[in-house]
C-alpha cells in the first residue's frame, strides 16, 4: 500500500467517511510518522499553540487504548474490531491554559479576556487537527476513524501515557484496514439543509 502522490485535497474530501471496522492484518502499511507534525500545522487562536497530539503505534498500548476506550460496548452490539485493529491511535490533545496565558500577554491584553470568549476557540482548534489527522490517514491508504473521550477510562489513559492532569483529551483518530461490513441496519437519519447562500434558509420537511 503506497501513497499516492497524485491524490488532490478534493478527492480526499469526497471519499474520506469514518471507518469504524478494522481488519487484523499483519501485511505492512504506509509510514505514519509524518502524521503527527502535519496535524498540528493549523491555525490556532493567538498563536497560542495548545494543541498537541500522541501517535501510539504499540500494539500492546493500542489494546489498553481499546480496553480504556470501552471498545467491549461497541462489540456488544454487533459491530466489528475497530480501537484494538488499528495499526495507530493519534490522541489529540488540548492545553487549556496555553491559550490563557497567550492572552495575558501584552500584545492580547485590551482584548475579551479568554476565560469569557463565547466560543471557546481551544475546541475549535483541536477540531481542525482532527481533520487534518483524518485526511492525512487517508491519504497514506488507511481508513480513519474517531472516537470522542466521553465514554473513556480518562486517568487509566493518562496513567498509561504519562499524559499531565491539566491535558484534556479530545478523543481518539484511528488508522487502519478497512473490515467487511457488518451489515447493521442504521436509521435513516433525515435529511437537513446544511449549505445556504446569501441568507440561511430553514428546511421544510
Amino acid at each position: 500500500m503506497m501513497k499516492n502522490e497524485n491524490i488532490h485535497l478534493k478527492e480526499l474530501l469526497l471519499n474520506r467517511r469514518v471507518v469504524r471496522n478494522y481488519s487484523e492484518t499483519d501485511k505492512d502499511y504506509p509510514n505514519l510518522s509524518d502524521i503527527p507534525k502535519l496535524t498540528i500545522k493549523i491555525p490556532t487562536a493567538g498563536f497560542s499553540r495548545g494543541i498537541e497530539i500522541i501517535s501510539v503505534e504499540n500494539k500492546e498500548n493500542i489494546k489498553k487504548l481499546a480496553i480504556y476506550a470501552n471498545e467491549d460496548s461497541y462489540l456488544k452490539k454487533g459491530y466489528g474490531k475497530w480501537l484494538s485493529n488499528s495499526k495507530a491511535i493519534f490522541l489529540i490533545l488540548i492545553n487549556e491554559q496555553a491559550y490563557h496565558e497567550r492572552y495575558k500577554e501584552l500584545d492580547k491584553q485590551n482584548q475579551t479576556n479568554s476565560s469569557n470568549w463565547s466560543v471557546p476557540y481551544w475546541y475549535v482548534d483541536a477540531g481542525a487537527a482532527m481533520m487534518n489527522c483524518m485526511l492525512l490517514v487517508e491519504e497514506t491508504g488507511l481508513k480513519s476513524g474517531f472516537l470522542g473521550s466521553h465514554n473513556m477510562e480518562i486517568q487509566k489513559i493518562k496513567s498509561l501515557l504519562s499524559i499531565p492532569e491539566n491535558i484534556e483529551i479530545l478523543g481518539f483518530v484511528t488508522a487502519g484496514v478497512e473490515g467487511e461490513s457488518t451489515n447493521l441496519k442504521k436509521e435513516n437519519l433525515n435529511k437537513k439543509k446544511l449549505l445556504h447562500k446569501e441568507k440561511y434558509e430553514k428546511y421544510e420537511k
